[in-house]
């Protein structure tokens, strides 16, 4: 049983605060939104009320599922559920959605529903597929950017958090994050939350990060595997201690493999949990101390496991997770198809907790390119491509040989023969610059099926 709402966190006297403008004094390239900080501060007894949810949750609190025509009414207004079968209120009766269906709509869902609310809008990290472009109500966002981490570290049994001026810092290989963001708590209950950029590609980045990270010793890293593979090589071949002793680390956005686990474990000197969530629904949960992933239905509506589309290669139980999330009024999801094929049970884990949980989650992995000589590179710094190149439709990066490397392309329909010769180009030009040392390009054109676990947009052929 975890213990009472109020003694989660650190007391006031045990915590120590430092203002955003004081971290910006040393981190001068930091922005901060202070036109969401207010927004979110107004958001915050909602917050506080989604937290309280989810420790009820904990303690063995569950909310009744129960689909009727009032359910069915709030998601008609969106033009992906206008289609005749979802005029029924029988819930299993109801066809199950997938990333390819959205696609087939120019535009799914109806943004206006929150009338006189902020819009936030993002896109799906494109691992699986072309990015999908995703949207956040005002509360769902609120929610969205300030529970996830608090939740992990609840749910794996961590308490007394809050001590420390910074509560986690997320590091990160995506472009649109150079410089760095920091937002504050509006509950009052955690230090400062940060997303760092970091080039793989770049020891003067490294550095500055080895040092950030030693300046403020945050309570929760956050990275995904294949950056905390690439992290631990270059600590490693610079003979460098840790630079913080973190609470605990977060693993997310792709499968933890077991050796990565136990190596970040040793390095840090801390447990590593894994945390689970897309982009088009959230937190949708995270490990217990006995490593099982309990799903959160605080706050989602339900979570089910569906049969596989197309039949299941190997075990015959094998199915997919779907989830039905109706929280972010711009973009409910009901029966949403997440991609991966788990093993799913709604029983009492072996850490007492009761509720759906994974006993097994077959996920996609990202993995890292190791080009010899110690440069290694992270496919996930390619992300943007589909934003820098929008004619682009779908890629594949296969690494054939040491340092050779073969793409296969497709663009969108409707280029003229210029247009469609310029933009494969611009393709290859991408990859080829992201490349930390010179390598062997060659690339084709080809039509793709990327819906599925089967797709791997990056590949790896060389044999260790």
């Amino acid at each position: 049983m975890h213990p009472a709402f109020e003694s989660l966190f650190a007391q006031p006297t045990e915590r120590i605060r430092k203002s955003v403008e004081d971290l910006q004094k040393s981190y001068p390239s930091l922005q901060f939104d202070t036109e969401r900080d207010d927004l979110d501060k107004s958001e915050a007894p909602f917050i506080r009320e989604m937290l309280k949810d989810f420790v009820d949750y904990l303690n063995g609190a569950k909310r009744s599922f129960e689909w009727g025509s009032d359910e069915n009414q709030r998601i008609s207004s969106h033009p992906v559920y206008q289609h005749e079968a979802y005029k029924t209120d029988s819930f299993e009766s109801l066809p199950t959605l997938n990333r390819a269906t959205l696609r087939t709509y120019r535009e799914p869902f109806n943004y206006e529903v929150t009338e006189g609310m902020t819009v936030y809008a993002d896109q799906t990290s494109g691992t699986s597929g072309a990015p999908l472009s995703v949207y956040y109500s005002q509360k769902f966002m609120a929610q969205y950017l300030h529970l996830n981490m608090i939740k992990v570290a609840l749910l794996a049994g961590f308490t007394s958090l809050g001590r420390r001026p910074v509560f986690s810092l997320r590091v990160t290989d995506n472009k649109a994050y150079q410089g760095g963001i920091v937002v504050s708590d509006p509950m009052e209950l955690v230090g400062l939350s940060l997303i760092w950029h970091l080039d793989v590609n770049d020891s003067a980045s490294f550095d500055r990060f080895t040092r950030m990270l030693a300046d403020l010793d945050p309570e929760v890293l956050v990275a995904k595997p294949n950056l905390y593979r690439i992290l631990l090589e270059r600590w490693k071949q610079h003979e460098t201690t840790p630079p913080s002793r973190p609470v605990f680390t977060v693993s997310g956005g792709a499968m933890l493999p077991d050796d990565l686990r136990g190596d970040v474990s040793t390095f840090f000197g801390c447990r590593m949990v894994s945390a689970y969530a897309i982009s088009e629904a959230g937190y949708l949960g995270s490990e217990c101390e006995e490593l099982s992933i309990h799903l959160d239905e605080s706050a989602h509506d339900r979570f089910e496991c569906v049969p596989l589309e197309g039949g299941a290669d190997g075990d015959p139980a094998a199915g997919e997770l779907a989830v039905t999330s109706t929280l972010n009024d711009c973009m409910p999801l009901v029966r949403y198809r997440v991609g991966d094929v788990v093993d799913f049970a709604r029983d009492i884990c072996a850490c007492g907790l009761s509720g759906p949980f994974l006993r097994k989650l077959q996920g996609r992995t990202t993995i890292v390119f190791d080009l010899g000589d110690g440069h290694m590179l992270s496919p996930t710094r390619y992300m943007d491509i589909f934003k820098e190149i929008p004619e682009l439709a779908e890629y594949q990066l296969t690494q054939t040989r040491r340092r050779a490397f073969h793409i296969a392309i497709e663009l969108r329909e409707g280029l003229n023969r210029e247009e469609h010769k310029q933009s494969a180009l611009r393709v290859r030009d991408a990859i080829s610059t992201g490349m930390p040392v010179d390598v062997e390009l060659s690339w084709e054109e080809r039509s793709f099926d990327s819906e599925g676990a089967k797709f791997a947009r990056f590949r790896s052929e060389v044999v260790a």
